[in-house]
C-alpha cells in the first residue's frame, strides 16, 4: 500500500476548526434556549386555555394538536 503524502498546513487550519466549533456550539445553545422558552410559553398558553374553560377537544380542534400533547405540555408546565 502506497503512503499518501499529506500537504502541510499552518496554524490557521486548526484555529478555523476551533472557531467553527465554538460558533456551532453557541448556535446550538441559543437554539436549545429558544426552544425551551417556546415550550414554556406553549405550555402556559395551553394551561391558560384550560383555566379559561376550553376543553382538550376544543384546544385540539383550534390548534391541531393531540390530547396527549396537550396533557404532556400541561404536566411539564406544572412541574417547572
Amino acid at each position: 500500500m502506497a503512503f499518501r503524502h499529506r500537504r502541510e498546513y499552518d496554524e490557521s487550519v486548526p484555529r478555523a476548526l476551533h472557531s467553527a466549533r465554538e460558533a456551532y456550539d453557541d448556535a446550538i445553545a441559543q437554539y436549545e434556549q429558544a426552544m425551551a422558552d417556546a415550550r414554556r410559553a406553549w405550555a402556559a398558553a395551553l394551561a391558560s386555555a384550560i383555566d379559561a374553560g376550553m376543553s382538550y377537544q376544543e384546544i385540539a380542534d383550534e390548534v391541531g394538536v393531540s390530547h396527549t400533547s396537550i396533557s404532556r405540555a400541561i404536566k411539564q408546565y406544572g412541574s417547572d
